[in-house]
């Protein structure tokens, strides 16, 4: 009996870990319909991390999916949540040059001067020019500081520019 416990619990576990792994495949597939499907009908947490600290939530701000990032906001999630390195998906949007991404993050008032480990910004992210063209550079910055209160910025536009 008690190895039929065993037996059950792990089939259970393995089942979620899989019903969560098609919730991250369906963000990376860009496909909506299913994020929704998965959602609804398995209940599933989009900000739950997998065992390399990704989540659907953050892997949607960081590949750009922004119609998977609409169903899963509409569903409800902990937007200042981060993943296993600490960083948010205003930073990962940021950092990856997602600026439709980071456009609709910030209509859910994610906080710009919110810092990740290792006490960068999603300012500081954008900033990085290294990782996209200087169009999408100056776009992700315009949007970050755009209602942003001047003071705030400042010392970042200063950091991003030396």
């Amino acid at each position: 009996l008690k190895l039929l416990k065993t037996l059950i619990k792990k089939i259970i576990l393995c089942y979620l870990k899989n019903t969560d792994d098609r919730l991250l495949q369906a963000v990376e597939q860009n496909d909506p319909e299913k994020v929704a499907t998965l959602l609804v009908k398995k209940g599933l947490c989009p900000s739950k991390l997998d065992s390399e600290g990704k989540s659907a939530f953050h892997l949607c701000a960081s590949r750009g999916r922004l119609d998977c990032l609409e169903v899963i906001l509409s569903h409800g999630v902990d937007v200042n949540v981060t993943d296993g390195t600490g960083f948010n998906a205003l930073h990962l949007a940021a950092k990856n040059g997602q600026s439709d991404c980071l456009k609709r993050l910030l209509q859910e008032r994610m906080p710009v001067d919110a810092t990740d480990s290792f006490g960068r910004t999603s300012l500081h992210h954008a900033g990085n020019k290294n990782s996209f063209s200087i169009q999408t550079f100056e776009h992700c910055i315009w949007t970050l500081t755009r209602g942003c209160c001047w003071f705030r910025c400042y010392s970042v536009f200063v950091f991003v520019q030396l």
